[in-house]
């Protein structure tokens, strides 16, 4: 539905069974399920509806309580009023529950103060004559609109096969080219294909920063906006769907780089691991070449202190020392805890020594 504010009449419809004889309470739900339908059908929002009491005068209901009546009072008829752009889609609901009761029932429509069409029939076929006569009464305006609509709403956009059954309306209304350009226009609103729909539809869509918002209420929203800008349903569930394979691609995307970096990160600690390691050697190496007998050291500190005097005591093995932490990209605080565990190790070993 484009929601371009344009101005439509209203037609009056009404319905009543000619079945006196019939069960009053099988015809009271015969209106009740028809009552059913139409209220279930977009664009009567606002219609009034009244229902036909037997023996009594018309009541006024709202269109929440036309799917509830009660059989507490049982009902002959109904009567609503029917945008003229919905007219079709009424009537063929009508149509559908009159194929359904076959019984004979009066129908009326008011398009005009001067116009009043009735027809009683039980074939649902026979409503056809409704639809042909109710749309030749209409304004020319009213009626091409009807129709422009129908195509927008089912196809997104005037497409070539609309624009020339279009072409024979307005010949036949006597509509000039500026009144259709005009009304295709006021039709289309601010989109002039269905194309730009898509581009619209697509950036409102990014507001969609997971899969759950378009399972929530917020594709609620989204839904309402394809209706106000005439996106057809099948076109704004394509659309989301391609949204949809988008956050997965992106989502996919994500859990992909998290394994790489985590990958990257567990292989920079395995290889710090095996230079820590292999360090561990090469230093054990080293203090146990440079290693003369020591008396036993009061303490742990005073141990350390006296080995590291005799690696740096020498040239040679200073060297060495320097050339293994470079070797192994060791930083000079790591490489200061590791040799402090070595020699801590060796301490507790020295009377063996």
């Amino acid at each position: 539905m484009v929601d371009n504010k344009l101005p439509h009449s209203a037609i009056g419809f009404s319905i009543r069974s000619l079945e006196i004889e019939r069960d009053p309470k099988i015809i009271h739900a015969e209106i009740q399920a028809l009552c059913n339908s139409v209220v279930k059908l977009s664009g009567l929002e606002q219609s009034r509806f009244f229902v036909f009491r037997r023996s009594l005068r018309p009541k006024q209901i709202g269109a929440e309580q036309a799917g509830a009546l009660s059989e507490t009072s049982l009902f002959t008829g109904l009567k609503f009023e029917i945008p003229a752009k919905n007219f079709r889609v009424v009537l063929r609901c009508v149509a559908s529950w009159l194929d359904s009761i076959a019984q004979a029932t009066l129908f009326a429509l008011d398009i005009s103060p001067a116009h009043i069409i009735t027809l009683k029939t039980a074939q649902a076929k026979d409503l056809a004559q409704l639809l042909s006569l109710g749309e030749a009464l209409l304004p020319p305006q009213e009626l091409y609109l009807t129709q422009a609509e129908g195509y927008v709403n089912t196809f997104g956009e005037l497409t070539p096969a609309a624009k020339a059954n279009l072409l024979l309306v307005r010949h036949r209304m006597g509509l000039t080219r500026d009144e259709v350009n005009d009304l295709n226009a006021k039709v289309m609103g601010p989109f002039k294909t269905l194309g730009e729909k898509y581009q619209h539809f697509r950036r409102e869509l990014l507001v969609c920063k997971q899969e759950s918002d378009l399972d929530s209420e917020l594709w609620q929203v989204m839904q309402a906006k394809a209706d106000t800008m005439g996106l057809p349903e099948a076109d704004a569930q394509f659309l989301k769907a391609e949204r949809l394979s988008a956050l997965r691609r992106e989502a996919e995307r994500e859990r992909q780089q998290r394994e790489a970096e985590a990958e990257a990160e567990r292989q920079r600690y395995l290889e710090q691991q095996q230079r820590l390691e292999h360090y561990r050697h090469a230093f054990e190496s080293l203090v146990m070449d440079a290693l003369v007998p020591l008396n036993v050291a009061p303490d742990a500190d005073q141990f350390r202190q006296a080995i590291m005097a005799q690696l740096s005591g020498l040239e040679f093995n200073r060297g060495r020392l320097i050339q293994a932490r470079d070797f192994y990209r060791l930083t000079p605080p790591g490489a200061d805890t590791l040799e402090k565990r070595v020699l801590d190790e060796l301490y507790l070993l020295s009377d063996l020594l």
